[in-house]
């Protein structure tokens, strides 16, 4: 009668919700604990591509910090939106994150594994985002990003060069090889992402050449554990951005809501506006940036957005250290 009492005001029956609770004991006995889901969705995914394989690695570097140890089918749709919520800043990158968790979830609930639910994510709402807004560093914030690696992370100063000097997508960046660098440029492998199947050679920019100077390539272009001291070296420099790295340097996971937030793809959009800035010519920019429209679409993208004396700031920036 108590239990009547309790699910008449749902209009649930005993037979209902005793339906209910065998089906998720039943979805709990056939279920698997995240970190197997996880290493199964890894395997099946081999044949994706650098950048795919390495945002799985990143989700599930993520969830695992949080759900390690738990059945998926425990797991709460509402729980991994509030996890979401206070770990990934910027409306492109939670989306992007959260499609890839879609993908995963449904990939988990596949009839062939039916380890969970597909629709457990469907709570979590999409966050509005500007396609057209396009964010770029100020000079005193590039300046703060290069200081912090030179003091704190040394081994990223010149992969974070790399990219704010040419350009270069993060995928194509960790790619790359000591034999790839020369004092005429850069030679970018090619690979099997849709945007970037082309080889192509990128000339040495000279303010990348002074920091190559003074910080010598040596075993890596990327050092071990790069992902995870690429977000700490952005926290360091005063964006919001979650790190769990930082600890290293007695700081909190969780960055203060009041910092800045980090621009979506900020060093490549950066060092496209500085060129178009500097007037370097459409047609290298196109080819060196990989850049798969037309010169009317860089135009509308970068055109005005920095000024030539932002643009010559950032290009001026110097070592601390001397070679």
């Amino acid at each position: 009668m108590a239990a009547k009492a309790l699910l008449d005001p749902f209009g649930i029956t005993i037979l209902e919700a005793a339906s209910r609770v065998a089906a998720h004991e039943q979805q709990r006995l056939a279920s698997v604990k995240i970190e197997a889901a996880l290493e199964a969705f890894k395997q099946a995914k081999e044949d994706k591509s650098d950048k795919h394989r390495q945002a799985i690695n990143q989700m599930a570097t993520h969830l695992l910090k949080k759900f390690r140890g738990v059945e998926i089918a425990d797991i709460k749709g509402i729980d991994v939106g509030k996890w979401m919520d206070e770990k990934i800043s910027g409306p492109t990158s939670f989306n992007g994150r959260l499609r890839l968790m879609k993908n995963f979830w449904r990939w988990c609930a596949h009839p062939a594994r039916g380890w969970c639910k597909p629709e457990i994510l469907d709570v979590i709402e999409r966050k509005d985002e500007n396609p057209e807004e396009i964010g770029v560093l100020t000079a005193k914030q590039a300046e703060q990003l290069l200081r912090a690696a030179e003091k704190h992370i040394p081994d990223c100063v010149i992969p974070t060069c790399i990219a704010l000097y040419t350009g270069m997508r993060q995928a194509e960046l960790q790619r790359l090889e000591p034999s790839h660098i020369t004092k005429e440029g850069i030679s970018v492998p090619a690979n099997n992402d849709r945007k970037n199947k082309r080889r192509r050679f990128i000339k040495m920019p000279p303010p990348l050449a002074r920091w190559l100077k003074a910080y010598p390539i040596k075993k890596h272009i990327c050092p071990p554990n790069y992902n995870r001291k690429e977000l700490a070296l952005k926290r360091l420099a005063g964006f919001r951005v979650w790190s769990d790295y930082v600890k290293k340097f007695g700081m909190e996971e969780t960055p203060d809501e009041k910092s800045t937030e980090w621009p979506q793809n900020a060093l490549r959009h950066t060092a496209a506006s500085m060129a178009v800035a500097l007037k370097k010519p459409l047609t290298d920019l196109l080819f060196e940036h990989g850049h798969t429209g037309g010169e009317e679409t860089l135009k509308a993208h970068y055109l005005g957005l920095m000024p030539p004396s932002v643009a010559k700031a950032i290009w001026a920036l110097a070592p601390d250290k001397k070679s």
